[in-house]
């Protein structure tokens, strides 16, 4: 639904469900203004890792409510339940008696700022990202996300500090989820960041990067590859931060996706489905003596720690952190992957971890792009949404809620691989 007072700005012309209007959610299911219901395997790109209007959310949502909502300066007893919880979670998979502090703000590109302040406060100097970044689209994470749209930004970096500190650009390999980190890909991404951290380590504060691509098409690397990358970096002195708003709090299959894969970053930002869908909230978590090192007075945000967002988080926490629960998000991602490998139409490639999967489409070339339009389009006739992502939109990615059930799954995957046949012809390969 368009409306007259809305900028040209906020459009959103690469997304084929652009123009839907929603009116109500229910777990799984989101319906339109119409009354017309969808499987909502988007999600909120993690933002609804537990689904739509969970009933144990909204109920400690209300309470609060009733309760309080807002405090000058931020500090309530739910604030300091919170940091603890984190502390805890991060603690779980990390090294022994380490001593953690958090820092909570609203939104994920402003945990990635807060992140970046504090890199700066301990090793001032320029950033190193991974070319399919991205990290935000406020004026600062502009600049370390998504390489060819913020161009459009490249003006600002005059007369905006933090964009002239944005060194090192490291391919990020496509290599896929299967690699053992020792490619011919993982190898040349580890050797241009060997080359410019000999050249530029000394001026160089921090490596930010994703425990997996989300955003810029879903890429799955090795654990080895990063475990061989923050090896590298950290000869040179630098700073690791790891971004998880999206993919960290389950979607992979743990709660701390850098720990899981077996490196242990300085920072960690949170953010997304921490909210529960409810409100934003995002959070960096480190070590005190690099946190304590961004002063008193440099960073606030008014609605930062607000006791609402607190309290929701203290429950999506205790939701999320279950062994039995993650466990059920690895077994049920790997065998939705399966059935599509099985059924698929020849050509499409399917990868993931967790509840987060991308199907390929850029075998078939020169109509990959428009295949895969049609296809999402198609299938939203159908009543399935599903994410159009990669360089040049021809990967479809699908996020559905972590505690969605096997039954819907197998039904997507029934959707999914029928549509596509429907939509390539009877029998058509790629040649």
């Amino acid at each position: 639904m368009s409306s007259p007072f809305r900028p040209v700005g906020t459009g959103r012309s690469h997304d084929p469900n652009a123009d839907l209007v929603f009116h109500r959610g229910s777990g799984h299911c989101v319906w339109d203004a119409t009354g017309r219901a969808y499987i909502d395997f988007i999600g909120g790109y993690s933002a609804l890792n537990l689904g739509h209007i969970h009933p144990r959310l909204i109920a400690v949502a209300q309470e609060q409510i009733r309760q309080l909502t807002f405090c000058t300066g931020g500090n309530s007893p739910w604030r300091a339940e919170l940091e603890q919880a984190l502390v805890v979670v991060v603690s779980e998979l990390g090294p022994a008696n380490r001593n953690l502090k958090v820092w909570l703000s609203s939104t994920g590109a402003r945990g990635v700022e807060v992140a970046w302040k504090i890199a700066n406060a301990n090793r001032p100097g320029g950033l190193m990202r991974f070319d399919l970044s991205y990290h935000g689209r406020s004026l600062a994470t502009s600049h370390i996300s998504d390489t060819q749209r913020s161009s459009a930004l490249s003006g600002f970096s005059k007369t905006y500090p933090m964009g002239q500190e944005v060194d090192g650009v490291i391919p990020y390999p496509r290599c896929g989820s299967q690699c053992d980190g020792h490619c011919a890909e993982c190898d040349a991404s580890i050797a241009v960041a060997q080359r410019w951290l000999e050249k530029n380590g000394r001026t160089t504060s921090a490596m930010i990067m994703e425990p997996a691509i989300g955003a810029r098409g879903y890429y799955f690397a090795s654990g080895e590859y990063y475990r061989r990358l923050v090896r590298t970096v950290r000869q040179h002195g630098l700073l690791v931060i790891s971004d998880e708003i999206q993919m960290g709090l389950g979607r992979l299959g743990s709660m701390v996706a850098s720990h899981s894969q077996g490196w242990m970053p300085d920072l960690i930002v949170f953010g997304k489905s921490l909210g529960g869908g409810i409100t934003p909230i995002s959070a960096v978590v480190g070590d005190a003596i690099q946190m304590d090192q961004l002063g008193q007075g440099i960073e606030s945000e008014t609605f930062g720690a607000n006791p609402l967002a607190c309290r929701i988080a203290i429950e999506v926490l205790l939701m999320l952190n279950d062994t039995i629960f993650l466990e059920h998000v690895r077994i049920g991602g790997d065998r939705f992957r399966e059935l599509l490998k099985r059924s698929l139409p020849n050509g499409c490639a399917v990868d993931g971890r967790g509840m987060c999967t991308v199907i390929d489409l850029t075998s078939f070339r020169h109509e990959s792009v428009d295949v895969a339009w049609r296809w999402v389009c198609q299938l939203r006739e159908q009543g399935l949404l599903v994410h159009l992502t990669g360089a040049h939109r021809e990967r479809v990615a699908i996020l559905p809620p972590l505690n969605v059930d096997e039954d819907t799954l197998r039904y997507v995957a029934s959707i999914l691989s029928e549509s596509l046949e429907k939509e390539l012809g009877s029998g058509q390969n790629v040649t």
